[in-house]
């Protein structure tokens, strides 16, 4: 089964490119002989997508050691400023 479409056979032939691509086989869609693009289904997309962490989840996996950081806030003023 073919999986590699010219731009201009995938948009006459969109549908067929998409039901393939849902029975598990993205589908590479090329322009002027380059690849353009890749047409795959809601499954694989999701699949391939990274797990998003929140940043305390992230720093919290750090193999670091985070708590010889100094994060005091400094209490000194601004300098001062001539306009």
């Amino acid at each position: 089964m073919k999986n590699t479409w010219q731009l201009q056979r995938a948009k006459s032939e969109f549908c067929a490119v998409a039901e393939r691509a849902v029975r598990g086989r993205p589908q590479l869609v090329t322009k002027h002989g380059r690849p353009f693009v890749i047409i795959a289904s809601m499954k694989d997309w999701r699949g391939a997508e990274p797990q998003r962490k929140t940043l305390l989840a992230a720093l919290r996996a750090c193999p670091a050691d985070l708590g010889a950081l100094d994060l005091a806030r400094s209490r000194e003023l601004p300098r001062p400023l001539s306009l």
